[in-house]
């Protein structure tokens, strides 16, 4: 990001917001090679799925800072062998619903819902949805009596009230 802040950062602090639609041309010179990641920042579009790998590979005719590790061959020919074949690895959490709807639960509550379906690994995972009554059938006493103290009568499949 050398001599781009502008293009990089939080909407209202170092760019103006892209909205949901928008686009942004976003013009740099990868001034390092590695492996990076790219995300929005515009309210919850990172939990619906706006992120991703960014790999820059290095010049061929750049010399390799490898041996400064190691000087054996066979190391360096393996670790040449892992940049030149690299695999990003994206861990995520995933929801069934999106983001706004979340943002709505969480306003109702007045607090954060960390509720979350899947471990998403590379943009695949496993969902388990439990039911209502899986949900309520695994509520302790103490926390029934906390849902009838709120005049809450059941959970909904995401275990809100």
């Amino acid at each position: 990001m050398l001599r781009t802040p502008w293009s990089d950062g939080v909407p209202g602090v170092t760019q103006r917001e892209i909205p949901p639609g928008g686009s942004f041309v976003y013009k740099w010179t990868a001034s390092q090679y590695g492996e990076y990641w790219y995300h929005a920042h515009h309210r919850e579009q990172l939990d619906d799925g706006a992120y991703g790998a960014l790999i820059i590979h290095p010049k061929k005719d750049r010399p390799s800072p490898f041996s400064l590790i190691s000087k054996d061959q066979s190391t360096l020919s393996a670790i040449n062998k892992a940049v030149a074949e690299i695999k990003p690895l994206l861990l995520s959490d995933w929801r069934n619903i999106p983001s706004a709807r979340a943002e709505e639960f969480q306003i109702a509550s007045g607090m954060d819902v960390p509720c979350y379906d899947s471990l998403l690994i590379n943009g695949k995972g496993k969902v388990d949805c439990w039911s209502a009554d899986k949900l309520a059938s695994l509520l302790s006493a103490t926390q029934q009596q906390l849902l009838k103290a709120a005049n809450a009568t059941a959970l909904t499949a995401k275990g809100y009230v």
